[in-house]
């Protein structure tokens, strides 16, 4: 009697639907990830308007700063406008639009609106950016959760590949030395970039 939960017609089953579920993802890591090595980063496309400021709001005056500085040059209002700090620097917003009050590169304090591209958003739910709740000691978007089921599913793939591979006896000495190579051009590659 065989077990039908672990049969090869069920694993093809598996692997095929977590496949295409997954797909996007994938597009999406592949594509942000290349665009990222070279150098496209999440401002690349963005819309962004700057402008110089006399000094900083007072501290709890941040909010009403950044939606006055807003109306007065007739820039959207962002839907969230919930002070949030980043790297200590007033912020209103979400990934794809926001305003900031930040230090320049001369020191001064600079107005900052971003309205990211598609690339951009994308890009920052790669890094793991984006709207947060805590789930116990995490802070974790929707996206993350989709980024962990795909990181696992990958393991899965690999994991269930190296097991049928292991199978095959007339190619076994062939899918292993693939293999192995495949962790030697890893090391080196690590071993050559720090």
């Amino acid at each position: 009697m065989t077990n039908t939960a672990f049969s090869k017609k069920t694993w093809m089953r598996v692997h095929t639907y977590l496949s295409l579920f997954f797909l996007p993802l994938a597009f999406i890591y592949a594509i942000t990830g290349v665009g990222y090595i070279f150098d496209l980063r999440q401002d690349a496309g963005a819309r962004v308007f700057e402008l110089p400021l006399d000094s900083t709001p007072a501290q709890g005056k941040e909010q009403a700063v950044l939606l006055e500085l807003l109306k007065t040059h007739n820039l959207r209002v962002p839907p969230n406008t919930e002070v949030k700090f980043i790297k200590g620097n007033p912020s209103i917003g979400n990934v794809a639009y926001s305003a900031t009050i930040s230090k320049g590169k001369d020191g001064k304090p600079t107005f900052r609106v971003v309205e990211r591209s598609w690339y951009g958003v994308l890009l920052l739910m790669h890094k793991s950016s984006g709207s947060k709740f805590e789930l116990g000691s995490f802070k974790l978007s929707v996206f993350d959760f989709l980024a962990i089921g795909f990181g696992a599913s990958l393991l899965l793939f690999y994991l269930s590949g190296l097991i049928v591979t292991s199978f095959c006896k007339r190619d076994r000495l062939t899918s292993f030395s693939v293999l192995g190579l495949g962790v030697v051009a890893t090391l080196c590659a690590i071993y050559l970039s720090v």
